[in-house]
C-alpha cells in the first residue's frame, strides 16, 4: 500500500511539472504572437495612410476654338474634394470630385482674317470625377516631419459638360434673308440669351440627311495623365501642387467638330435658333463648298491645375495596437 501511495505521489509531481511547462510554452508562444502582431501593425501604420482634403485651382479647355494648349483667357476657377489612400510607399490611390468651367472663343485666334473668323464660342460647366494611381518617386520616413515627394498619375475620369453660347439678335444678319425674315424675327425676344447647343444639332446631328451624325453625350470618359509634388508639412498635413490633362474621346466639348449644314435644313428640323447658332460668321458657308467648321480628326482636351491640402486621418506614425 505504501508503495502505491509513493507511486501516486511521484506521478502527481510529474503531472504538475508538465502542466507548468505547458503553461510556460503557451505563454511564450502567445507573447511571440502578440509581439509579431504588434510589429506587423506598426509596420502597417508606418507604410499605410488615408488622407482627406480639398483641391482648388483652375480648369481650361483646348480644342477647335483655341490655337494653343494653355490659353490663359480660358482659365476658369475649379474646386472640389480629394481623398488619398497609400497602402505602401510607391503607389497612392486617389479619388477626387471637382467642379469648374470651360470656355473657348474663335476670336482668340489672332492669326485669322475677318473672312476666316467663324465667330464661334462656348462656355460650359464642368464636373470631373477621377480615380487614379499616383506613382511616388520618393518616400519619407515617419521620423521626417517634412519633405517633398514628386509623383506622376494616370487613371480614369468621368466628366459632365453642357456647351452653351450667347445668341445675339441682328435683324440685318445674312441669315435673316436666307431662312426668311419672319422665321428669324421669332428670335427677337431671345436676344443675349445663353442657349444650350447640344439640343440644337448645330452640325445636323440626327437629321434625315446626316443621320450618321449621332447626338453627342454630355457625359463622357477621359484618361487623366499628369504629375505634381506633395509637400509634407508635418505628421498630419500635406500640401500638393499638380497638373493633369484629360485626354477625352469626344470632339464636341465646344460643340464644334465637322462641317456646316444648310441653315434652311437646320431651321426646318430644329427651328431658326439651330441655324443661328450653327453659322455665326458674317458670310454664310455653303454646305458643299468651303464648309469646314472644325477638325474631326482631333479630339478636345481639358486640363486641371490643382493645389491640394489634405489631412492624414491615420498612418501618420508608428502606433502600438490596442487590445
Amino acid at each position: 500500500m505504501l508503495a502505491i501511495l509513493k507511486a501516486i505521489g511521484r506521478f502527481y509531481k510529474i503531472y504538475i511539472t508538465m502542466v507548468r511547462n505547458i503553461k510556460l510554452v503557451c505563454c511564450f508562444i502567445l507573447a511571440m504572437g502578440l509581439s509579431n502582431q504588434s510589429e506587423a501593425q506598426q509596420r502597417w501604420f508606418r507604410t499605410s495612410s488615408l488622407e482627406f482634403g480639398l483641391i482648388g485651382g483652375f480648369s481650361h479647355y483646348s480644342g477647335d476654338l483655341t490655337q494653343k494648349h494653355f490659353e490663359t483667357r480660358g482659365f476658369k476657377p475649379s474646386f472640389g474634394l480629394i481623398t488619398r489612400y497609400t497602402p505602401g510607399r510607391l503607389v497612392t490611390f486617389r479619388l477626387s470630385a471637382q467642379y469648374g468651367s470651360l470656355e473657348g472663343d474663335d476670336k482668340w485666334n489672332e492669326n485669322q482674317t475677318d473672312e476666316e473668323r467663324r465667330n464661334l464660342n462656348f462656355r460650359s460647366n464642368l464636373w470631373d470625377f477621377t480615380g487614379a494611381a499616383e506613382f511616388n518617386f520618393n518616400h519619407l520616413d515617419t521620423r521626417d516631419k517634412s519633405g517633398v515627394i514628386p509623383y506622376a498619375f494616370i487613371g480614369v475620369s468621368v466628366f459632365k459638360f453642357n456647351p452653351e453660347a450667347q445668341f445675339l439678335y441682328d435683324p440685318s444678319s445674312a441669315l435673316a434673308g436666307y431662312i426668311g425674315p419672319a422665321a428669324y424675327a421669332e428670335l427677337a425676344d431671345r436676344d443675349e440669351e445663353w442657349v444650350e447647343l447640344q439640343p440644337l444639332g448645330t452640325e445636323g446631328q440626327e437629321t434625315t440627311e446626316f443621320n450618321d451624325r449621332k447626338r453627342y453625350s454630355l457625359t463622357q470618359i477621359a484618361i487623366p495623365i499628369g504629375g505634381g509634388f506633395k509637400f509634407k508639412l508635418n505628421h498630419k498635413w500635406t500640401l500638393g501642387i499638380e497638373y493633369g490633362t484629360r485626354f477625352t474621346f469626344t470632339d464636341y466639348i465646344d460643340d464644334v467638330s465637322s462641317t456646316y449644314v444648310d441653315p434652311i435644313r437646320l431651321s426646318s428640323q430644329y427651328g431658326p435658333m439651330s441655324a443661328a447658332m450653327s453659322d455665326r460668321s458674317p458670310t454664310l458657308h455653303d454646305e458643299l463648298n468651303n464648309n469646314q467648321r472644325g477638325n474631326p480628326d482631333k479630339n478636345d482636351l481639358y486640363g486641371i491645375f490643382g493645389v491640394t491640402f489634405t489631412y492624414r486621418l491615420y498612418g501618420n506614425r508608428p502606433s502600438c495596437p490596442t487590445f
